[in-house]
């Protein structure tokens, strides 16, 4: 459902009581949107609007929860009721302090460093989020169901690929067969792992992850200050999923797999929360499944058939061959 700029004018208006003197449209996808608004006399701010209406006391709750312990979040406004959203007809509302910064840099290693260090800060801020009730049930906590779900994206894009035969088909079914390895592979590990102690401990005494840590989701003011942003896919999570989410993006954003920045950004979170071997073991698999290539061919065949896709499909398949030889483990290809 896309809305208008009137109706936002509206709600604007009635709900927080802003006149708009401009409205820009940031971003828009099917399930949201982002719109930067301008209140001469008050400020600028930003509008999200979703359609899963679940989403947001959690968004609200979780962003209030984690500046109370430090951690550098934007800040969720309320409504003029008192209230942290605004429900409407089949969506809803948030809105926030505007915030002016980039996306960090992330080719300095001192960068790299602070997002690592930042987002152990936010994995330790988050213990005894849902013991102050604040209950989350949307749960990623079991590693088996995640990896059968992107099992299933697998297949799909097989049958789609066979039928299009276009030419990111072509190199998506010419590495199919060592991506299936490589999930075999990490699913034959998994029970010789301590996933089970894991997630027994993660149910006790759960964590919050944040779902999609990267530079995308982080902003860098003109004073070089890193703010977390984005908490749309916030969820119970063990903790090594967002690392292994950082250590895969920036390899891609810097096009080559390096065991020594690996480790580096490991380093660096552990500065803050040190990992249990068991921790480290599991993060080590996860960086074997091939997450990444199957996200493109998933994107590719149900949302753009964007053919710029195939360059970084291409990109993912020659980085994950580096990370495998240096690593040593799983199916070489």
């Amino acid at each position: 459902m896309e809305i208008t700029e009137k109706a936002v004018a509206e709600i604007l208006q009635k709900n927080y009581g802003i006149q708009p003197d401009k409205m820009v449209l940031i971003r828009r996808k099917s399930d949201r949107e982002l719109w930067k608004i301008t209140d001469i006399n008050k400020g600028v701010y930003a509008l999200k609007y979703l359609t899963k209406c679940e989403r947001a006391p959690i968004i609200a709750a979780v962003n209030g929860y984690m500046r109370e312990k430090g951690v550098p979040v934007t800040t969720v406004l309320s409504t003029l009721d008192g209230t942290s959203f605004v429900n409407v007809n089949k969506g809803c509302f948030l809105l926030f302090q505007w915030l002016e910064g980039e996306q960090p840099g992330y080719a300095e290693s001192e960068m790299i460093e602070r997002m690592a260090m930042l987002l152990a800060k936010f994995h330790v801020a988050s213990e005894g989020y849902a013991a102050a009730g604040h209950p989350i049930f949307d749960t990623r906590l079991d590693w088996n169901e995640i990896y059968k779900r992107k099992v299933k994206k697998m297949a799909k894009c097989q049958v789609k690929a066979n039928i299009s035969g276009d030419p990111f088909s072509k190199v998506y079914l010419c590495h199919l067969p060592w991506l299936q390895s490589r999930v075999n592979w990490v699913l034959d590990q998994l029970p010789h792992t301590a996933l089970s102690h894991l997630l027994a401990a993660a149910r006790l005494d759960p964590h919050l992850a944040h779902g999609d840590y990267s530079p995308l989701n982080l902003l860098c003011s003109n004073s070089n200050e890193l703010t977390v942003i984005d908490f749309d896919t916030v969820s119970i999570a063990l903790p090594m999923r967002d690392i292994s989410h950082l250590i895969t993006w920036i390899n891609h954003a810097l096009g080559a797999w390096s065991g020594e920045r690996f480790q580096f950004i490991v380093d660096a979170y552990q500065q803050i929360r040190p990992l249990s071997a068991e921790e480290y073991d599991l993060l080590l698999l996860d960086q074997i499944f091939p997450h990444k290539a199957i996200r493109y061919a998933h994107k590719y065949f149900n949302d753009s058939r964007n053919p710029k896709l195939l360059n970084e499909l291409e990109r993912c398949i020659a980085i994950d061959e580096q990370k495998l030889t240096d690593l040593g483990m799983g199916p070489m290809s």
